[in-house]
């Protein structure tokens, strides 16, 4: 009875153990996201270059810009005063490149979808 009692025991703490090795892997990048997110500031964001240093500045400054600004509604020329040139424009859309993100090699974008010259919505992009 004490075999048994023993060998579930070491069963229950390998299944723990691998849950939690698993949830480890799933939620250290969101994890890792979340420490260096940094407050928006709109003169880094306009003249950043894509270093190797600085290659997630943006990323991490889009959960400030987007929980801080009311970007919905403002005209195209208060994002250009905001965010400076974007990386891409069209009549129904402005692109912000965000560069790489702290998921592996994944990139992405700040699009902010247009009607009639203001802000409508707007999305974080991945690709």
């Amino acid at each position: 009875m004490k075999i048994f009692k023993i060998i579930f025991g070491l069963i229950a703490i390998g299944i723990i153990g691998y849950v939690g090795f698993i949830a480890f892997i799933v939620f250290s990048p969101d994890i890792e996201n979340y420490k260096n997110r940094i407050e928006f500031n709109s003169e880094l964001w306009k003249n950043w270059e894509e270093t190797e240093t600085t290659a997630s500045l943006r990323w991490d400054m889009t959960h400030s810009l987007t929980n801080n600004y009311k970007l919905i509604g403002m005209s195209t020329d208060q994002v250009f005063k905001l965010l400076g040139k974007p990386s891409g424009q069209s009549n129904s859309e402005l692109r912000y490149y965000l560069g790489m993100s702290r998921h592996s090699i994944d990139t992405g974008s700040l699009v902010l979808e247009l009607k009639k010259g203001k802000v409508a919505n707007y999305r974080i992009w991945h690709g």
